[in-house]
C-alpha cells in the first residue's frame, strides 16, 4: 500500500512538472488580464461612454476566455492527480471503496472551480447584460446539481443504513 501511495505521489509530481509551470503562467496572465480590466479598463471605458465599456468588456471577454481555455486541460489533469493523491490518502478514513473516494474528490474539485470561474466571470458577463449572468448561473447550478448526484451516489448507501438504524 505504501508503494501504491509513493506511485501517487510520484505521479501527482511528474503531473506538476509536466503541466504546472506552462498553467499556472497562463492562469498568472489571466487573473492579471482580469484584474487589470475589471478594476482598471473596464470602468475608465463606462466612464466615457456605454458603447466603449461594452467594446472594453468584449475585448477583455475574449483574452481572459483565450487563456482560461489554454489553461484548463493542465489544470484539469492537476486536478485530477491531486484527487487521486485526496482518494488514497481519505479511503480508509471515509471507509468508501477506492473509485467512490475518486468519483468524491473529483467532483468536489470541479464544483470548486467552476465556482470560481463563475465568479471570475461574474463582473465580465454583467457588463454586458445581468440577465446573460444569470442564464449562465443556472446552467452552472445544473451541472452542479448533476456533479452533486455523483457524489451522493457515493453516500446513498450508508445514508440509507443510518436511516434505517433509526
Amino acid at each position: 500500500m505504501a508503494k501504491h501511495k509513493e506511485q501517487k505521489i510520484d505521479e501527482v509530481i511528474r503531473c506538476l512538472k509536466t503541466y504546472g509551470p506552462a498553467t499556472f503562467h497562463v492562469l498568472l496572465v489571466a487573473l492579471l488580464i482580469w484584474l487589470f480590466g475589471v478594476l482598471v479598463f473596464i470602468p475608465i471605458a463606462n466612464s466615457i461612454n456605454r458603447i466603449t465599456g461594452l467594446f472594453c468588456s468584449l475585448v477583455i471577454f475574449v483574452a481572459f476566455s483565450i487563456l482560461i481555455y489554454k489553461s484548463i486541460s493542465g489544470f484539469q489533469k492537476t486536478i485530477d492527480a491531486f484527487s487521486a493523491l485526496l482518494a488514497k490518502k481519505y479511503v480508509k478514513r471515509l471507509k468508501i471503496k477506492i473509485e467512490e473516494s475518486m468519483i468524491l474528490f473529483n467532483n468536489a474539485a470541479y464544483i470548486i472551480f467552476t465556482l470560481i470561474l463563475y465568479l471570475l466571470y461574474l463582473p465580465l458577463l454583467n457588463n454586458f447584460h445581468p440577465a446573460i449572468s444569470g442564464i449562465v448561473l443556472i446552467l452552472i447550478l445544473l451541472w452542479i446539481l448533476f456533479l452533486s448526484l455523483k457524489i451522493l451516489s457515493v453516500f446513498s448507501s450508508r445514508i440509507l443504513d443510518w436511516l434505517s438504524k433509526e
